[in-house]
């Protein structure tokens, strides 16, 4: 089973492959405005490193949201073209999930915070341990907010990640009533996790149709 992961909702876009559950390869894209641009050549660079054509994927797992509006409608775009070309399915992706699923075997409480701008941030809340276990939707709100939810469930630990901990890791620090653990070096989603989220799925059957796929940006009014 050969799956394609590409991603492109937040500065740094990524491009995985897995062939039977193993990454074959990664290629990072470090430049927002340049993921439009960039996005193909890397998905065709890491083909040819698994000796693979675009054909020869079972199906293509694509990171659609919350992040950059103009980053994920790339990758949605861009993984709906190539799926309905080859008649190959497509599995939506949560960014904020494949971000939390850097930190999947950590047995504790995983939020994962992106920068909404507005005074806002994207943000879920999972358990990790053995499976990576959702406990909330994915939000678009005020900090406070998602604090506030975090100490209502549990007195556990909580581990932070992603590109939000640069405005606010501290704030987080200093408001949250139980230990924290603030992890910045784990900020992206990775084509490797959307391909293995994007695996997880598609061995359910669970996949979506590239005709109605829509990027999720979560806060309502965007576009």
């Amino acid at each position: 089973m050969t799956i394609l992961g590409i991603d492109t909702s937040t500065a740094i876009g990524s491009v995985g492959l897995l062939v039977d559950q193993e990454l074959i390869a990664e290629h990072s894209l470090d430049v927002t405005q340049a993921h439009s641009s960039r996005l193909m050549p890397a998905i065709n660079t890491i083909l040819a490193w698994g000796d693979l054509n675009i054909k020869d994927i079972d199906a293509l797992a694509v990171a659609t949201g919350p992040g950059s509006f103009t980053g994920v409608r790339i990758a949605v775009a861009t993984a709906k073209s190539i799926c309905y070309a080859i008649k190959k399915p497509i599995l939506a992706i949560s960014t904020l999930e494949a971000i939390a699923y850097n930190l999947r075997y950590a047995n504790q409480l995983i939020c994962p915070i992106l920068d909404a701008r507005r005074d806002q941030v994207y943000t879920a809340i999972f358990q990790g341990g053995e499976n990576l276990i959702r406990r909330t939707e994915d939000l678009c709100v005020p900090l406070a907010e998602i604090l506030n939810r975090l100490d209502d469930i549990s007195d556990s630990p909580v581990v932070f990640v992603g590109n939000g901990l640069h405005r606010y890791g501290e704030d987080i620090r200093r408001r949250l009533n139980k230990p924290v653990l603030v992890i910045p070096t784990f900020n992206v989603p990775r084509g490797a996790n959307i391909a293995y989220l994007g695996t997880e799925r598609f061995q359910s059957g669970n996949v979506d149709d590239y005709f109605s796929i829509t990027p999720n940006y979560v806060r309502l009014g965007d576009p």
